[in-house]
């Protein structure tokens, strides 16, 4: 309760700062919006069968008027225990530009069900694989400008610092096996919230119907971090790279075909530094069908990715030496490349009041699968309940990924979630 009271306390206190019509003609129409979101229900994990009560509420505030628009939104999570905001920006309008500042997401890519190169923000685990993109991507604190020509678009970005991914060491979502790390290792994480650690880039769409093509450029950082070992225990280090890289989409409705690479340059050219991520390429290619009538929409995806100069052996037992080869820790059963295929399908019965939705992801090298099943019926506009599974796994014990580590964490959820 007292984590609850705070979320509306900081959305009141907040409201006296969306008063921005200072800023324009006292004329001008505004309007201002609160919503709330709460959902509620159980969580069974398939390995014990235990029932876990959870509770996720969501509280937004908006104003939008005529050259801008203010918005603060914050959750509160129970089964992470953390209360977070989720967006805190302010957006001006200039004609056919956008300046945004805040915290926020802000999205590259032209695929539906994954991207190789929306790299601005971090990544969240913290509750494995989730139905929603954006909600596996940590909101980071960044100024955006976009512009839009007769047949071009630019997007510039600048992070002043940057915001790690969310992935846990431990528990049930760690993406390390517990071996490899000690029960009670300190981690000592860095700093990254200063003017040295600042990322930039650009993207510049040409748009010609039906073709989208962009092009790509972004100095920054690996979110997710790399380790070395010293006396005081694990740190925590992130790898500077540039990256160049493609988006296009083709649109032949009802289909699109959408097609995303690129390359990472890293700070460790040499793959010589077992604490850094090495240079790789990413490239992805897929294809979607959206029915114009009924809604139904499936997707079916390639992901793959090449590491540059990979090491193999994951562990060098050297004193002051990195323990981990951290592309080998990141790689599907020791692999240098990776190859993942995708397929999901979204159908509406009812008039759309009940929606279906599957869709599974199988890692070639190490045999691992993920698969989400979930159903949504609306009881009415604003309130809705839903069963939803999530299932890892493999096809081969003996190999090692991320699915296989997870494997345990197959699970069932029931719900209800109301908007006020």
């Amino acid at each position: 309760m007292k984590r609850i009271f705070t979320i509306v306390m900081i959305i009141t206190l907040a409201l006296p700062l969306f008063a921005f019509d200072f800023f324009f003609d006292a004329e001008e129409t505004t309007s201002r919006n609160i919503s709330l979101t709460l959902e509620g229900g159980v969580l069974a994990y398939v390995d014990d069968g235990a029932l876990a009560p959870y509770a996720d509420l969501t509280l937004k505030a908006e104003q939008d008027g005529a050259n801008y628009r203010a918005v603060a939104e914050i959750n509160y999570d129970s089964t992470l225990n953390s209360l977070e905001a989720q967006e805190l920006s302010l957006s001006l309008f200039f004609g056919q530009t956008t300046l945004k500042a805040g915290l926020m997401r802000h999205s590259w890519g032209t695929a539906d069900t994954a991207h190789v190169v929306d790299i601005v923000n971090g990544r969240d685990l913290r509750n494995g694989i989730v139905d929603d993109l954006e909600l596996m991507k940590r909101p980071d604190w960044m100024l955006t400008l976009s512009t839009y020509f007769e047949n071009g678009a630019l997007d510039l970005v600048v992070k002043p610092g940057f915001n790690p991914s969310n992935i846990s060491m431990d528990g049930k979502y760690s993406m390390i096996p517990s071996s490899l790390i000690p029960a009670g290792t300190p981690i000592n994480k860095p700093d990254t919230h200063n003017i040295k650690n600042t990322s930039a880039g650009a993207r510049y769409r040409f748009l010609f119907d039906p073709v989208d093509i962009g092009v790509i450029y972004y100095t920054g950082y690996f979110h997710d971090p790399g380790f070395s070992t010293s006396l005081a225990g694990i740190d925590l280090l992130y790898t500077r790279y540039h990256f160049m890289g493609l988006a296009s989409s083709y649109f032949l409705e009802p289909f699109t075909l959408a097609v995303e690479g690129g390359m990472f340059f890293s700070e460790d050219k040499d793959g010589t530094d077992l604490s850094l991520y090495n240079s790789k390429a990413v490239y992805l290619a897929e294809l979607s069908y959206t029915n114009p009538n009924n809604a139904f929409f499936v997707a079916l995806n390639y992901q793959g990715q090449y590491i540059f100069k990979f090491n193999s052996e994951p562990v060098l037992p050297l004193p002051g030496a990195p323990i981990l080869d951290v592309d080998y820790l990141a790689s599907f059963n020791g692999k240098a490349y990776q190859n993942n295929f995708t397929l999901a399908m979204e159908y509406p019965f009812m008039q759309e009041k009940l929606k279906a939705r599957v869709a599974g992801t199988f890692q070639l090298e190490s045999l691992g699968y993920a698969v989400m099943g979930s159903l949504t019926y609306d009881l009415d506009d604003a309130v809705e309940v839903f069963a939803k599974t999530t299932v890892y796994g493999t096809f081969d014990e003996d190999r090692t990924g991320l699915y296989n580590t997870w494997k345990k964490n197959s699970q069932v959820q029931l719900g209800v979630r109301a908007w006020f």
